[in-house]
């Protein structure tokens, strides 16, 4: 059986409708004056519902709105009143309805629901929604979860119950995914909704609150990314793809570029039991870990605007990259008990990502993914103490204290015909770009040059270590312009502002400008001076650099 919703107009406090009516609440909620008027309507003996919610026309104007509500059960008995606030979210780009958050209230046949307004506009065209979550094959029994290791990400991927398995009817969904560039940060929430649930409940819940968000809300789908229960059971929410960039309808304003986590309850009412704080910690170690995102880290967002965000469009907003709702939204979600534990999430999942197939999965991001790498081929290969990951396009390599980098094209095939890892060791910097259009790959025991004149040249050994000292590709060395040249007891590399000569007695050594033409009259290494034993150093109004056999003096 589907999903479905019985509706109860209500109008507005100026003009109501039905059998609503105004007059003062049972018990009026805190901030509200005596005096306030009160939206009400009592309905009974109507066809089984299992969730609540009010919505109305949006307007940024209605900012203070509380229901309070209570259910009649099967056996004529009435609950207790619960207040519900405003679910402080929205489908980016589109006027949708406003609304409560949805209340799970389990099987029910009578409702009283009383609409308050402590400050600004009274909400109008008022809609009382009582959802029916249907029958599902989840409701009696759950498989072990569908979705696991979709992305092949560096972290695993805890297992998630897939929409099917929650029995998500896709004819409800009237939003086609979109997507944004990539994936900069999470958004942690709570459903403002019942705690008391069982496991049993949950499928149905699942189907409700889409129902309610797809339909009563106007956002074609459920908004959140993933809901996780307080089992430590997790749902996959919004369609789109786990894996994916999805844009949600979680946190106005600022949905582009977010993952939204919801916990599934009342976190200002109750703490947050640890195993759901803990598969909060899961899932965004695993979204993180295919987007590289630092979760101790800082992010600097754009406001999209919206009724419900705290800052206009076009704001620029610098937070954490693990943030509650309440950061960016008018809420108290994901209420004072979730919001507390954030610190504890964004530790935990650091924890989960210092790991060597996270910096790996972070260096193939900034490589430009997929689409510049594309699919991996074969497992991870460790060869002494470098692993690297193979792609269609690259390789991604990681030691310790050097971290991951990317290597793909000519760079990787210079590396690998100079010996690869074992003679060099692993990168220890991506490819940049320097001075004078130059790229420079820095390796564990060499490196590897570009330059618009000069084609790649590798620096390994003595001649390397002597090229670092004196500042690399920013040094007066500047780039090499030739492979290793060898001489009679030794060799030289030619460099853009001089040479580096190094043999077995004397080591490596630079030689520049008027030293080094005086040195080569006089017969290189093989005249009466020899190597040299050491660079330049400044004397008196010049330089002087010592060889095996002398010295050589430069002045102006």
């Amino acid at each position: 059986m589907p999903t479905s919703t019985e509706t109860v107009e209500l109008g507005s406090v100026a003009q109501p409708q039905g059998d609503a009516e105004v007059r003062p609440g049972t018990s009026t909620p805190p901030g509200a004056p005596g005096s306030t008027p009160v939206l009400t309507v009592r309905q009974v003996d109507v066809p089984s519902f299992s969730l609540v919610g009010v919505t109305w026309a949006a307007s940024a104007a209605v900012t203070d709105t509380v229901a309070r509500v209570r259910v009649q059960r099967a056996d004529g008995g009435w609950g207790s009143w619960a207040e519900v606030g405003v679910e402080d979210a929205e489908q980016d780009g589109a006027a949708r309805r406003g609304g409560t958050a949805p209340l799970w209230t389990g099987p029910s046949t009578g409702v009283e629901v009383e609409l308050v307004t402590r400050s600004g506009a009274a909400p109008v065209d008022v809609q009382l929604d009582l959802v029916d979550p249907g029958e599902s094959d989840a409701d009696t029994g759950l498989s072990s979860p569908a979705i696991q290791d979709t992305a092949h990400a560096a972290t695993d991927m805890p297992d998630v119950f897939s929409r099917a398995q929650w029995g998500a009817d896709e004819s409800l969904r009237t939003w086609a995914p979109e997507y944004a560039s990539t994936i900069r940060a999470a958004t942690v929430h709570h459903t403002a909704d019942s705690n008391g649930y069982s496991a049993a409940d949950v499928p149905a819940m699942m189907r409700s609150i889409y129902r309610y968000h797809a339909v009563s809300r106007g956002w074609g789908d459920i908004g959140y990314n993933v809901v996780v229960d307080r089992f430590g059971r997790l749902w996959e929410g919004r369609s789109g793809g786990l894996a994916s960039t999805v844009v949600g309808a979680h946190a106005g304003g600022f949905n582009t570029g977010t993952f939204g986590v919801s916990m599934l309850g009342d976190y200002d009412a109750a703490p947050a039991p640890q195993v759901m704080v803990d598969a909060v910690a899961a899932i965004i170690a695993w979204k993180f870990s295919l987007y590289g995102v630092d979760p101790t880290g800082t992010v600097t967002l754009t406001s999209g605007g919206g009724g419900t965000s705290r800052y206009a469009a076009g704001a620029r907003v610098t937070l954490p990259t693990i943030f509650g709702h309440r950061d960016v939204g008018n809420t108290s979600c994901p209420g004072r008990y979730g919001y507390a534990r954030l610190g504890e999430i964004r530790a935990a999942v650091a924890a989960k990502l210092t790991s060597r197939e996270y910096e790996m999965q972070a260096a193939a991001v900034r490589a430009g993914g997929a689409a510049v790498l594309g699919a991996q081929r074969g497992g991870l290969v460790t060869d002494g103490l470098v692993s690297w990951q193979g792609y269609d396009n690259g390789r991604v390599y990681w030691a310790a204290g050097s971290g991951a980098h990317a290597l793909t094209g000519s760079w990787l095939q210079s590396f690998v015909d100079a010996g690869g890892a074992p003679a060099l060791g692993a990168p220890r910097t991506d490819v940049r770009t320097s001075v004078r259009s130059g790229q420079v790959l820095l390796l564990e025991r060499g490196a590897i040059t570009r330059t618009v004149t000069a084609p790649m040249r590798v620096l390994t050994g003595e001649t390397y270590a002597r090229w670092i000292a004196l500042g690399a590709e920013n040094g007066w060395l500047g780039y090499p312009t030739s492979g290793e040249a060898v001489v009679p007891g030794g060799g030289f590399t030619a460099f853009e502002g001089g040479s580096v000569y190094r043999s077995a007695a004397t080591g490596a050594h630079a030689v520049r400008g008027g030293i080094y033409e005086a040195w080569a009259r006089l017969g290189y290494e093989t005249g009466v001076l020899g190597f040299p034993t050491a660079d330049e150093v400044p004397v008196a109004g010049g330089f002087v650099s010592t060889f095996q056999g002398g010295s050589i003096f430069w002045s102006p």
